[in-house]
């Protein structure tokens, strides 16, 4: 048992389970593991953590990339993750000014621009096809003008018809943003750098959900909310040459030589076949060559298959933890921008400028969690490897999930302070706390995720946003109705239970997460659909 993660009965070796520190802690003294001396290791500051996963000889493998092709490609990702967290909430500070100025419901405006969540969810199952079968290049390229053309449709509408279906598109082109670039993580980047590198990602969409209200506040209260749209037009353009010049394709297929998992009471099974030759190493591809938007196909499986593959893995533990923990945690914040109009409205009176200036707190928390959460996860993992005799398991990300705790006092504070007078300034620091736990928590949840399904990890993660999606959506025709008929208090504080309830599933993940692990291992035939070892 270790550091309170229970061993297996069944399989010796339970997938996920690696050696990350070439030094491990026994009875209190720090030693060498003779096993890591034989494996590759990193560089710099990490040159004694053992790489995972192994990097192949070829140096076209993401793995092997010089530092500056991977920082440029994770870097405009990044912009793209800013820019995808802004275009969804960003009209919120304006629902009530819209909705007096289309003559409707503020439900029914929040609805109206709240279809992107439908394109969004929708759309997160279907562009795992294309990914999986032509790469992730092409994908983001198309996604990336599809945002771009949907803005300029969105400005030109002239009613909430033509926004329905505009953002329905700009859902579309978001997909991509939301699901790939975990798998594009994985693709350049080791265990031991994942965590830091999947905070920053969670920063950028969190830093685009709080800036893009308070931005777009200005617009539409001293200009027009079409210019909001005409304005974000011009990033987005920037971020599609950016895409097109250093997002290359990511997607290789690695052989991997390794041991099949290995039952405690069977002998191992080879999988490689050993050849007298050595191997042959491929020449490095041109900077140019990678520029092509369409690389072939890397699956020989059928279309059909793909799109089914996701749906399987809805058996596993692993998939219904993350729709808890991530995004029901999501959701629940995601509701503060879609209701902050009304809830600031019945409670201070704010104008739309006004009720985008509280997105600031949110912001100053983020950077505070990216600044924060980053290091410590990667540097947290590390520390309880070597404590644990060099080996590292994937639930030791799950202790970071804690801080989902500071959610549940954020928003019972809220609620507590609208019954005692509390000033502006107090609502908006509860509304920090939850911003600052959903950086450090969502970024632990993707690295779970990686360390746990691997190459699988892009079809949970459509899953688990298509559940965020779609629920997100259905709360959008009534979250507002409901804020003003039941109050501010009642609704805050059922999103404290929420967040509560959430969070009591890390606790039997982390002791169980182990067993869960070899169950999948073992069960491989429960999902044959999702096998991505077909090419």
């Amino acid at each position: 048992m270790g550091l309170g993660v229970l061993e297996d009965k069944y399989l010796e070796k339970v997938p996920g389970t690696a050696l990350l520190s070439e030094f491990g802690i026994v009875s209190g003294e720090e030693v060498v593991i003779a096993e890591a001396v034989t494996l590759k290791h990193g560089s710099g500051r990490s040159s004694r953590v053992v790489l995972v996963p192994q990097p192949s000889d070829d140096p076209n493998d993401p793995l092997n990339w010089p530092r500056w092709r991977k920082e440029a490609c994770f870097w405009t990702l990044v912009l793209l993750a800013t820019l995808d967290g802004a275009l969804g909430p960003m009209v919120g500070p304006g629902y009530v000014l819209l909705a007096e100025q289309f003559g409707v419901s503020v439900d029914e405006v929040a609805s109206s621009f709240g279809t992107m969540l439908l394109g969004l969810g929708s759309f997160m199952l279907f562009q795992n096809v294309f990914a999986t079968k032509f790469g992730h290049r092409i994908v983001f390229l198309t996604s990336v003008f599809l945002m771009f053309m949907s803005c300029i449709w969105c400005a030109l509408s002239p009613n909430l018809a033509s926004i329905n279906a505009s953002r329905l598109f700009q859902g579309f082109g978001m997909a991509s943003v939301q699901s790939l670039v975990a798998s594009t993580i994985e693709h350049i980047f080791f265990v031991h750098e994942r965590g830091s590198r999947a905070t920053i990602w969670s920063f950028a969409i969190m830093a685009g959900i709080t800036l893009g209200p308070l931005l777009y506040s200005y617009v539409v209260q001293n200009l027009s909310w079409q210019m909001g749209f005409w304005l974000v037009t011009i990033p987005f353009g920037i971020s599609f040459l950016l895409t097109f010049f250093f997002v290359h394709e990511t997607l290789y297929i690695r052989e991997v030589k390794g041991r099949t998992p290995v039952s405690k009471s069977e002998k191992p099974v080879i999988e490689e076949v050993e050849s007298s030759r050595e191997p042959r190493i491929p020449a490095r591809k041109s900077f140019i060559s990678g520029l092509k938007p369409y690389h072939g196909t890397y699956t020989k499986t059928n279309v059909i298959r793909i799109f089914l593959r996701p749906f399987p893995f809805l058996i596993s533990p692993v998939t219904w933890f993350l729709i808890l923990v991530l995004a029901m945690q999501a959701v629940w914040l995601s509701l503060m921008p879609i209701c902050s109009a009304t809830i600031f409205t019945i409670e201070y009176n704010f104008n739309a400028t006004q009720i985008g200036l509280t997105n600031l707190s949110g912001f100053v928390a983020i950077v505070l969690a990216v600044c924060t959460g980053g290091p410590l996860t990667d540097w947290g993992s590390v520390w309880m490897s070597k404590r644990n005799k060099g080996i590292y398991e994937p639930e030791f990300r799950i202790i970071f999930f804690t801080t989902m705790l500071l959610g549940v006092f954020g928003y019972a504070g809220w609620a507590v302070g609208t019954t005692r007078n509390m000033p502006w300034i107090g609502a908006v620091l509860c509304l920090a706390l939850p911003n600052y736990c959903m950086v450090i928590s969502g970024s632990a949840s993707i690295s779970y995720l990686l360390d746990t399904h691997g190459n699988d990890a892009i079809h949970v993660l459509a899953l688990v946003n298509f559940a965020k999606n779609m629920v997100l959506y259905g709360f959008t025709f009534f979250a507002n109705g409901f804020i003003e008929s039941r109050g501010v208090k009642d609704s805050l504080l059922i999103l404290s239970g929420l967040q509560a309830a959430c969070w009591v599933s890390t606790i039997p993940m982390y002791i169980y997460g182990k067993r869960v692990r070899s169950w999948i291992a073992r069960n491989p035939r429960v999902f044959i659909i999702a096998d991505s070892k077909d090419n």
